[in-house]
């Protein structure tokens, strides 16, 4: 990797960011800081590379209680993790097995989030949306080649 500043390594072409609209003041800055460097930064092969935000609305959350629930409306973060208990029971954020303990309803929970990305989008908070079905999907394919995610396809 190149020692500057916003140089990357030739084989990085896209950075995700991962946030959550939680209550912080800061959520659509930081929705714009996203849009504003994508493609501005090179890698080493001076190629653009593409800054995507991956946000959830109201939280991560959001996207493993879609694996239980259809959720269509807007929810406050503590209902969701409510909710979330419920069929996790014990769960607490940041929990490290969340990927293990729902991906037995991975394909529910990638419809249900690309409906909502039909008719909401991470600036259109309090309405539940998230984005982690494109990086989960984005991972399944590369750690499974024949995966849910590129059947869907």
């Amino acid at each position: 990797m190149a020692t500057g500043a916003r140089t990357f390594s030739a084989v990085l072409s896209k950075v995700y960011a991962v946030f959550d609209r939680d209550d912080h003041d800061s959520y659509h800055a930081a929705l714009a800081l996203a849009a504003s460097l994508d493609g501005k930064l090179k890698n080493d092969a001076k190629q653009p590379v593409v800054f995507q935000a991956i946000a959830s609305v109201p939280s991560f959350e959001l996207w493993l209680l879609l694996h239980y629930e259809d959720v269509q409306a807007p929810v406050h973060r503590n209902e969701v993790m409510r909710r979330l208990k419920l069929h996790i029971p014990g769960y607490e954020k940041g929990a490290s097995n969340a990927f293990a303990i729902t991906s037995e309803h991975l394909t529910i929970a990638i419809q249900r989030a690309e409906r909502l990305a039909e008719r909401f989008s991470a600036h259109a908070d309090p309405e539940p949306f998230t984005a982690i079905v494109e990086l989960v999907k984005l991972l399944t394919t590369l750690r499974f080649p024949m995966s849910i995610a590129s059947s869907r396809a």
